[in-house]
């Protein structure tokens, strides 16, 4: 029995398409930067707007009959003309096709199962950028059982989800069937291990997500497929939860609208009642490959109403009540804390609150540049890995909704050597004590994890604060944080021997004590390596 779940929101999003409907905005073609005298298909913008790819079919610039495309805005905010992208994401043996990007920018996902860089069939692999700023060899997704779908009928669309952590599909059900239905898989990460009892739950963390390229077999969204009904073209916006997919379903415009829906829990089969997103958005015509930028004021999809060839990339600017739910855009480089020097590296982003891994991104291996989206209402940390080097993590607590943000970050990284020091920023008290709270056991967790794959590490734990308040109360109080800290890694099966505990009080400011933030600087945790 197939079932539909309600949402409590429908009747305001009824109300914001009624007046969508009356006085919304208007397709406005990207114009010939974009779109010519072919079709333009598989339209994907950047999440920071700024650049785009996409198919283009029947170019005579193109190596088969479809291609990847790319362009770019200017510094006065215009498109640049869109250049063929060549190999190896386009090939003479077979079209070209790309099914997202990276919020980062630094890995595009493309058609075809590729092994040692040859084509195997069908499937869906995976370019990340290199250090001269080429892109790699593609390489293929493990997808479980992904051929018993791929292999049965018109093998359409795949986009992933800005966490980096949920593929989304298009499938037939029946061989040789050109009608489709939405699944998903998600990216198999390894077994949580945020708290763990012994040194040899955590002896491998650092290697969890390298090289990790196993997904789980995909899923129909049974609560949002219709019988004898196709869709395709499914998008989740960055807040995670708001579906955007296109569909022949009753209750359209023409051939093919764009239709909305929202994720209700983790299960991914409760989803609200799909809405048309109305005639500003869709028309009489075939509308599909339905796309936002991370702030979500503008939609971007493939339209043959008025267009330059078959069909060509139009955007659509939302009314505020059909937008998906806020997020913040963090960028920034990560560094050799060390060197200075931008680095190549994989990052993670966590709720602090449970330790729950939140998303996987990885940083340009030239300019250490690294983007990612986080949705609020959480408590994040963040922070980067590579071999040999441990990062200093960074906080944002989102819990407090609010309008879509950039946010600017550097992260670095510490090499792992004697003498290097490196500030535990995850690490919370309660106010004027040395009470740990459970936020702070992921980033304890990481640091047994790297005790444990360095076994003869040996640290100093320091604890230190700012100038407010007696000298002896502060050097009790930073000696008590710092022997709290070291109680939960003896905990955790950490010899004794292996850390010695201080505190410094006031003496060793790294900020100013004249402004808060100063003073927030040196109310501060951290280790240095004494032996390695």
């Amino acid at each position: 029995m197939k079932i539909i779940t309600f949402s409590v929101l429908l009747p305001l999003l009824s109300l914001a398409l009624s007046a969508q409907e009356k006085s919304g905005p208007k397709h406005e073609n990207l114009g010939s930067a974009i779109n010519s005298t072919t079709s333009e298909l598989t339209f994907l913008v950047t999440a920071n707007g700024r650049a785009c790819y996409f198919v283009r079919d029947g170019h005579a610039k193109n190596f088969s009959k479809q291609d990847v495309w790319y362009s770019y805005k200017d510094s006065e905010d215009k498109w640049v003309e869109a250049m063929h992208l060549g190999s190896p994401i386009n090939s003479t043996s077979r079209n070209g096709g790309i099914f997202a990007v990276s919020v980062d920018e630094n890995q595009l996902l493309i058609r075809g199962a590729y092994v040692d860089g040859e084509y195997e069939g069908a499937g869906i692999s995976m370019l990340s950028k290199t250090k001269k700023g080429t892109w790699g060899d593609p390489k293929k997704l493990e997808i479980v059982n992904f051929t018993r779908y791929s292999d049965m009928g018109s093998y359409n669309s795949a986009r992933l989800s800005n966490d980096g952590k949920s593929l989304l599909f298009s499938f037939s059900d029946k061989s040789n069937s050109d009608k489709s239905d939405m699944y998903v898989s998600h990216l198999v990460l390894k077994e949580k291990w945020s708290k763990p009892k012994s040194l040899k739950d955590v002896g491998n963390y650092l290697k969890k997500l390298a090289n990790n390229n196993t997904w789980t077999e995909p899923r129909k969204l049974v609560s949002l497929s219709l019988k004898d009904y196709t869709d395709v073209g499914p998008y989740l916006a960055s807040d995670g939860v708001t579906l955007y997919f296109s569909s022949d379903r009753p209750g359209g415009i023409g051939s093919n609208d764009i239709w909305m829906s929202r994720r209700l829990d983790d299960t991914w089969q409760r989803w609200s009642e799909p809405v048309n997103m109305g005639s500003k958005v869709n028309t009489e015509d075939w509308d599909s490959y339905y796309v936002l930028d991370a702030k979500g004021e503008y939609g971007y999809l493939s339209s043959s109403l008025n267009s330059l060839g078959e069909s060509d990339v139009v955007r659509v600017k939302l009314a505020e009540e059909v937008r998906p739910k806020p997020v913040v855009l963090i960028s920034g480089k990560v560094f050799n804390a060390k060197t200075k020097e931008p680095m190549s590296a994989e990052i993670e982003y966590e709720n602090l609150s449970d330790g729950l891994n939140a998303g996987v991104a990885v940083s340009n291996p030239q300019t250490g540049e690294y983007r990612i989206v986080l949705p609020y209402e959480k408590n994040y940390g963040f922070m980067a890995y590579a071999e040999k080097f441990i990062s200093v993590s960074d906080n944002l607590d989102l819990t407090q909704v609010a309008e879509y943000k950039e946010i600017q970050r550097d992260l670095y990284l510490v090499p792992l050597e004697v003498g290097s020091t490196i500030r535990l920023n995850n690490i919370f008290f309660d106010f004027g004590k040395a009470t740990l709270r459970p936020e702070s056991y992921p980033e304890l967790d990481r640091l047994v994890g790297y005790m444990s794959k360095n076994s003869k590490m040996q640290i100093e734990l320091s604890g230190h604060t700012d100038n407010v308040g007696s000298d002896d109360a502060n050097l009790k109080l930073s000696d008590d944080r710092a022997k709290v800290v070291t109680e939960y890694l003896l905990s955790k099966e950490v010899k004794l021997e292996r850390v010695q505990a201080k505190g410094y009080g006031e003496t060793k400011p790294i900020g100013t004590n004249d402004t808060e933030e100063g003073r927030q600087v040196n109310r501060r945790v951290e280790f240095t390596i004494l032996k390695n």
